[in-house]
């Protein structure tokens, strides 16, 4: 089942590009966003956990506004990466579920992401708020020391969607390209046996690029790439990757 995002259709045709925005100032954001508003990408991820002010929801919504205007309305997924799951910093449930709440309320953003092994009631809360007013939930898990059985990360995968999130994602560190193999038929796993959903996957750091190159072929729905700061191991400059997406594209 595709998830729309504005003109962007998750889940249906050539793999998407998602680019992030890392401020840690309200400028710096806009300028990232401004920056973003001339490259070829589909969605924009605002990792506010990067954001100098991210516990202070009205500081968050004065910056999203901003950001919005200089994107001209590309999508947004809004993204509180906790420090558990390798983001910057550390939240509570209660304030992790207001501050997703109140950017959905305020109509800003186009998704949000709830992390699969964040405190459950906030997480229910988030998922239960956005999908009142429209907008989707990426379910999210991340695994930066290992990679899990191809059975573990169906596991986790198909747990999101048994949730209600309307894409599953995970990423994982390869050791070597067994791992990576892994991944990938986890990932096949779930485009034939559980399409529910779109999912997005991908092996992080250099050994897994070939994950976020061809993951049209094997199920998964987008993948992430750069413009200046990465916010995780392995992402590719976007201007580099939109070659080969379209390359894989056009030969599917």
């Amino acid at each position: 089942m595709a998830v729309t995002l504005k003109d962007v259709v998750l889940g249906e045709g050539r793999v998407k590009v998602i680019v992030p925005i890392t401020g840690r100032t309200e400028e710096e954001l806009v300028a990232q966003a401004s920056e973003l508003a001339r490259h070829a990408l589909d969605l924009v991820e605002w990792r506010v956990d990067f954001f100098e002010r991210a516990h202070d929801v009205d500081a968050v919504l004065a910056a999203a506004a901003r950001v919005a205007d200089a994107l001209g309305g590309r999508p947004v997924l809004f993204t509180f990466r906790t420090a558990a799951e390798g983001g910057e910093r550390s939240i509570d449930p209660d304030a992790y579920a207001a501050l997703n709440l109140a950017l959905v309320d305020a109509g800003l953003v186009d998704a949000v992401d709830v992390e699969l092994a964040f405190d459950g009631a906030a997480g229910d809360a988030v998922l239960r708020g956005a999908h009142a007013r429209g907008v989707a939930v990426v379910g999210s898990a991340h695994e930066f020391q290992a990679t899990p059985s191809a059975d573990e990360i169906v596991g986790r995968l198909v747990a999101m969607q048994c949730r209600g999130f309307d894409v599953a994602k995970m990423a994982v560190m390869p050791a070597d390209a067994g791992d990576v193999l892994t991944l990938l038929q986890a990932t096949w796993t779930m485009a034939t046996r559980h399409p529910e959903t779109p999912v997005i996957t991908m092996a992080m750091a250099g050994r897994g690029l070939v994950t976020r190159l061809a993951g049209q072929v094997f199920g998964s729905c987008a993948t992430f790439a750069t413009v200046g700061r990465p916010s995780a191991p392995g992402q590719v400059p976007v201007e580099q990757l939109q070659p080969i997406l379209a390359l894989v594209d056009a030969n599917l």
